[in-house]
C-alpha cells in the first residue's frame, strides 16, 4: 500500500495560515470520545444522534483510526452504513498500518463486510483482492501480462496472499493465468510451503481471525496444498 499524500500548506504576507479545525463550534459540543464509545458499543441510535448533531464526527480519529475502521472490524453493518451515509471515507488509512477499513474487516475474517465495503467503493488492488477473496475483481485485474500476475508487493505475490488467506478459487484462477507457485515469500517459502504452514500452525499466519474463519482457512489451505502438490514435478 502506498502512503497517502500530504497536503501542501502555504502562507500570505499577513502571516501563516491557521488550518481550520474540522471541529467547529458545533462540533466541540459533541465529545469525540463519546462518539467512539457509541461506535465501539454498537449503539446505532446513539451513533445516529451524534452524527445528526455533528456530521464531521464521521471523519474524526482515535488511536490513529476512523470510526469506520472500528465498525468494520467489529462487523457492525448498521453502524458502518450510518457512517457511510454520513460520508465517512471508505478509503481512509489508519496511522499505524496504513490499512483501510476493508483491510481491518479482513484481518478478523469478516468476509461479508469485506464484500459490502468493496461494493460501497473501497479501492482494492490485485494483491488486496487476492487476499480478500474477491475473485471477480481478481479476474478483472489479471487481464494483463503474466508479469503483473507475479508482481511482488511487500514481499508477496497475489498467489501467495490468496493461499495465506485460504481462497482456493482465487488460487486456481491465478494459476490458470500464469501465477508462479515457486516464487518465495518474505520467509523464503514457496506457495506450497505457505499452504502447509497454515495447516500445520492452525493458521498462525493470519493471527487475529475469528475461530470459524480460522477453521475455514486451515481446511482451504489443505485443499490448496493438495492442488499444488499435484502440479509439482515428481
Amino acid at each position: 500500500m502506498t502512503n497517502p499524500g500530504n497536503a501542501n500548506t502555504g502562507h500570505t504576507n499577513a502571516g501563516p495560515m491557521i488550518p481550520r479545525s474540522p471541529f467547529t463550534t458545533s462540533t466541540r459540543m459533541t465529545d469525540p470520545a463519546e462518539f467512539f464509545t457509541a461506535v465501539r458499543a454498537g449503539s446505532t441510535e446513539r451513533v445516529q444522534a451524534l452524527l445528526a448533531k455533528n456530521p464531521e464526527l464521521a471523519h474524526a480519529r482515535t488511536e490513529g483510526a476512523t470510526a469506520l475502521h472500528f465498525a468494520a472490524i467489529a462487523n457492525d453493518r448498521p453502524v458502518v452504513d450510518l457512517l457511510l451515509a454520513a460520508r465517512a471515507d471508505v478509503n481512509a488509512r489508519d496511522d499505524t498500518y496504513q490499512m483501510t477499513p476493508i483491510g481491518w474487516a479482513n484481518e478478523e475474517g469478516h468476509g461479508d463486510m469485506v464484500r459490502h465495503l468493496y461494493d460501497c467503493g473501497a479501492e482494492v488492488d490485485l494483491h488486496q483482492a487476492a487476499a480478500y477473496g474477491l475473485v471477480d475483481h481478481v479476474k478483472d485485474l489479471v487481464r494483463g501480462t503474466r508479469r503483473q500476475v507475479n508482481a511482488v508487493v511487500g514481499g508477496w505475490t497475489p498467489l501467495q496472499l490468496a493461499t495465506l488467506w485460504g481462497h482456493q478459487a482465487v488460487v486456481e484462477l491465478l494459476l490458470s493465468r500464469g501465477a508462479d507457485p515457486l516464487v518465495r515469500d518474505p520467509f523464503g517459502r514457496t506457495t506450497l510451503e505457505v499452504a502447509r504452514a497454515q495447516v500445520e500452525s492452525n493458521a498462525k499466519g493470519t493471527p487475529i481471525v475469528r475461530d470459524e474463519r480460522r477453521r475455514e482457512i486451515v481446511q482451504a489451505c489443505a485443499r490448496i496444498a493438495e492442488l499444488l502438490e499435484q502440479r509439482s514435478p515428481h
